[in-house]
């Protein structure tokens, strides 16, 4: 599972571990599968979030965060 960075206009800062990240139109979610569902790790409106980031391990052992875009909407509109 990856390590995911939340900062939040607020100035907080959430690090959780999640197998994935999505969006839909208000909300950031970060979810893992047990038992063959999705289950919530963290969700947040997509508003109150300022940055997302993913930590790397390099081969020496050392972690660097980097940028993460934000994932298209699940079920967004769609411009045909």
């Amino acid at each position: 599972m990856a390590y995911y960075r939340i900062q939040l206009s607020n100035g907080s800062s959430h690090t959780l571990q999640a197998v994935r990240m999505r969006t839909d139109a208000r909300s950031l979610y970060l979810e893992e599968r047990a038992a063959g569902a999705w289950n919530e790790v963290f969700a947040n409106p997509l508003t109150d979030v300022e940055r997302v980031q993913r930590r790397f391990t390099e081969n020496d052992g050392t972690w660097t965060w980097l940028n993460e875009r934000l994932p298209a909407p699940v079920g967004g509109v769609r411009a045909w």
